[in-house]
């Protein structure tokens, strides 16, 4: 049994015996993907742990706080369950149903634990943190939870869908929690959410499918496919988070600080009088 010894990646075994002059004779090759993480504590627990962090937090040490678990645990059971029962060995198919999604709902996870230290009620700035949370947690468990190989075409795909998918969301959460600021409720934040999501991923669009068109057809369609399934995963994967916030008062509140700009007080009725007044 002749092998090359690697830590990482695709491990290939073949059996061979030499049958004197009868010739060798080999089997045909058994891959075995091989991965450099050891059975004790695994880099890929780090992300899990830092969410268990989170919760440890002063603002999250309640019974309310800890239900933010049942939407991550949701999209990463699913994610995975299909995988593993449709058994489609394609790196993209896993890509778009396990990785992203997984990765994605990290960072709605802990975007959700930060709300009360990150942001002031009075704060306006809502784009940032969004962008910074989604970011840093969702990156945070596709380095940790992904076996990355030297370079190859799927692990540059996957680190910019990514991207394209967080900076998507976040800016079409915030444009649509700038749409329903005067009358906040959950279905008509997930209405907007809709609408603005199609608008910024189709401005995404344009570059790629411009540079597209230069070359053939085959390019175009993939390109438009891959968009449309980013923009399809980040809503499918809002969907769990956005059930919590209408089922718990404190999530509801907190996806509103985090998505809906301050409004500004009312004056006083006594100001308002006062300077009714003045202009008379």
């Amino acid at each position: 049994m002749a092998s090359t010894p690697r830590t990482k990646g695709e491990l290939k075994i073949v059996a061979s015996a030499d049958l004197h002059d009868l010739g060798a004779n080999e089997s045909p090759a058994v891959s075995y993907a091989w991965s450099s993480w050891h059975i004790g504590l695994s880099p890929r627990i780090l992300p899990w742990l830092a969410i268990l962090g989170l919760c440890l937090l002063r603002p999250n040490r309640c019974l309310q706080a800890w239900l933010v678990w049942l939407p991550l645990l949701a999209v990463t059971g699913i994610g995975a369950g299909i995988h593993h029962w449709l058994k489609i060995d394609d790196p993209g198919f896993r890509l778009f149903v396990q990785l992203l999604p997984t990765a994605l709902a990290f960072g709605w996870t802990a975007s959700l634990l930060l709300v009360p230290l990150a942001l002031r009620p009075t704060k306006p700035a809502r784009f940032p943190f969004l962008l910074l949370g989604l970011t840093v947690f969702s990156l945070l468990e596709l380095a940790l939870g992904y076996d990355w190989k030297e370079e190859t075409f799927v692990d540059v795909v996957c680190a910019l869908a990514l991207q394209f998918m967080v900076f998507g969301l976040a800016a079409a959460l915030s444009l649509a929690g700038r749409s329903a600021s005067r009358r906040f409720t959950i279905p008509r934040l997930l209405g907007w959410l809709v609408l603005w999501s199609l608008v910024v991923w189709l401005a995404l669009a344009v570059p790629p499918v411009s540079l597209s068109l230069v070359g053939n057809r085959e390019a175009l369609y993939g390109i438009s496919g891959a968009i449309g399934c980013c923009c399809l995963i980040s809503l499918l994967v809002t969907l769990p988070f956005l059930a919590l916030a209408a089922a718990v008062p404190r999530y509801r509140q907190r996806l509103q600080q985090m998505a809906v700009p301050p409004q500004p007080a009312p004056e006083p009725a006594a100001t308002v009088q006062r300077q009714e007044r003045v202009l008379a």
